[in-house]
């Protein structure tokens, strides 16, 4: 019976269900803006303050500004949110350039673990998810073995060969 307990305990049962209240919440929050398209490749950081969120970080547009904002606000437990995004109109460009650099080394590594494709050392190159392959190869079969690879990687939207030449092709 908690009526029984002295005061000062009272409260220090309490209090680690506080905190674990607004730590979970922090987290929901943070769920919420990954499970959002819009926001999903932004690093945004957020804060508690007895249920006031605190958003911080860098989008792409105020439209997305408002949208990470509406997401939080519809968080369980959210009383009010304090919007401090940024606006960075170039991030969009600057994440698509970081992913294609991702998608570019996962594709070189994938081509060092087949004998034929390390073999024919092609130039990679990632543009807004098209992967460019440039080089020889005695075989135009080894041309779609480097392409059936690179499609299966995970973000990747076409594969280019027409850089790709056969030997004795002028």
């Amino acid at each position: 019976m908690k009526a029984d307990l002295p005061p000062d305990r009272e409260i220090k049962e309490k209090e680690p269900a506080l905190r674990k209240t607004l730590g979970s919440l922090i987290l929901s929050v943070k769920l919420a803006l990954m499970g959002d398209p819009r926001l999903f490749h932004y690093e945004i950081e957020v804060e508690d303050d007895q249920q006031t969120i605190t958003l911080s970080g860098r989008v792409s547009t105020e439209e997305e500004k408002a949208v990470a904002r509406d997401v939080a606000q519809k968080v369980l437990g959210v009383k009010d949110v304090v919007n401090k995004l940024t606006v960075e109109k170039d991030l969009a460009k600057i994440l698509l350039k970081k992913q294609d650099d991702a998608l570019t080394s996962l594709i070189k590594e994938r081509f060092s673990k087949s004998a034929t494709l390390k073999a024919a050392n092609f130039e990679v190159k990632t543009e807004d998810g098209v992967v460019l392959l440039n080089g020889t190869v005695r075989f135009q079969v080894i041309a779609l073995e480097a392409a059936e690879a690179a499609r299966q990687v995970p973000g990747v939207r076409a594969v280019n060969t027409e850089k790709v030449r056969l030997e004795g092709e002028g």
